[in-house]
């Protein structure tokens, strides 16, 4: 089925993916000035609609959620899209259709930035259901789909083209969009993954776009109505509230490209006599609960103020009341041992060394 979507439908899509990136994704505010640019309705297409041989590829922004907020973003994406797009055709594979690589409040709405600008249609799926820190981390990799070519590109109209020699080598191909990402002064954007709709029906979580937009949506009628909106969102992502507390403590630091950091939240009200500490490298990776595991990757920790909107924890300042909502990740994050592994080495340097304990 297609569907156009207008800047309602848009607006409702970064708030609920907002909540789905855990933490990270990029800011619900750069995700909504893209929304500005945008030049024509967006085309979504189911990808159970559409025939399985057709290819797809995903289109992001990379580097630290505090240069997103600081800088303007949007042309270096349709530059990435168009060189793959080229390279790709230069091989003989046709990409049909633009697909997020990743569920957040900025990096759901880039590859629709680029459909709008370009007239391309988008698939209504995307690569993990949530927001990850690096490109090891997810469900293409897990899966075993290529990275190259890995194209890179700034908003001076530098592309860089990356041909791995081991394209399922997810850790070379880390090191050189980082190393990439920083010499761009920790703002790019990235396109990789071609897949076809085979693939995304069978490895990646379709249906994500939309899911988004149903969150969001029911987000801004209980803003209307009154109504808590925590519910809502319970109800939609199978999710339930584990916490709620007043932010007495941000640490946070930008290394690698990425910030790194922890959120200390004091309990209110049931929670009261407890704390809660969550772990963060760009995304949510752990929260702690009195100094236990109370949620982890891949399962997803997400914030809510209190009444109020999805964060990341770009957006979050000390003070804020805010609700965690644990959501379980998407079933292919499930169905392998590799779902978990890939995030050890980032869940043992903040001190977890154990095994996965699922929400």
């Amino acid at each position: 089925m297609k569907r156009l979507l207008g800047k309602k439908e848009l607006e409702d899509i970064v708030w609920g993916a907002t909540l789905l990136g855990a933490g990270g994704g990029g800011s619900p505010k750069e995700g909504l000035k893209l929304i500005e640019d945008m030049e024509n309705k967006v085309a979504l297409f189911s990808p159970e609609d559409l025939p399985e041989k057709e290819n797809a590829v995903m289109v992001a922004g990379i580097g630290a959620p505090k240069a997103f907020a600081e800088r303007s973003f949007g042309p270096e994406a349709i530059s990435a899209y168009e060189t793959i797009k080229k390279v790709a055709s230069i091989g003989g594979v046709q990409i049909s259709y633009l697909m997020p690589g990743e569920i957040g409040g900025f990096n759901i709405i880039v590859p629709l930035y680029v459909a709008s600008r370009v007239n391309v249609p988008v698939v209504d799926a995307d690569g993990n259901g949530r927001a990850v820190p690096e490109l090891s981390t997810g469900l293409y990799p897990i899966y075993k789909i290529p990275t190259s070519p890995l194209v890179v590109t700034n908003k001076e109209g530098d592309v860089v083209i990356a041909y791995l020699n081991d394209p399922l080598d997810t850790s070379a191909a880390e090191r050189v969009a980082r190393a990439l990402c920083v010499s761009f002064e920790m703002l790019a954007a990235f396109a990789t993954w071609i897949v076809s709709i085979e693939t995304i029906n069978r490895c990646l979580v379709p249906g994500s776009i939309s899911l988004s937009e149903e969150i969001g949506a029911a987000i801004s009628a209980s803003d209307k109505s009154g109504r808590d909106p925590i519910g809502e969102v319970e109800k939609l992502t199978r999710g339930k509230e584990v916490f709620r507390g007043k932010i007495k403590g941000i640490e946070v630091k930008t290394q690698e490209g990425f910030d790194f950091g922890r959120t200390t939240l004091k309990g209110v009200g049931e929670y009261a006599k407890s704390t809660v500490a969550i772990d963060f490298k760009n995304e949510n990776m752990i929260a702690w609960k009195d100094k236990k595991p109370l949620v982890m990757v891949p399962d997803l920790i997400a914030m809510m103020q209190i009444g109020g909107r999805p964060l990341t924890n770009a957006d979050t300042e000390e003070g804020m009341e805010i609700a965690v909502i644990a959501i379980p990740a998407p079933e292919p994050w499930k169905r392998i041992n590799e779902g978990f592994d890939c995030w050890r080495h980032i869940l043992e340097r903040l001190g977890y060394k154990e095994s996965y304990i699922p929400f």
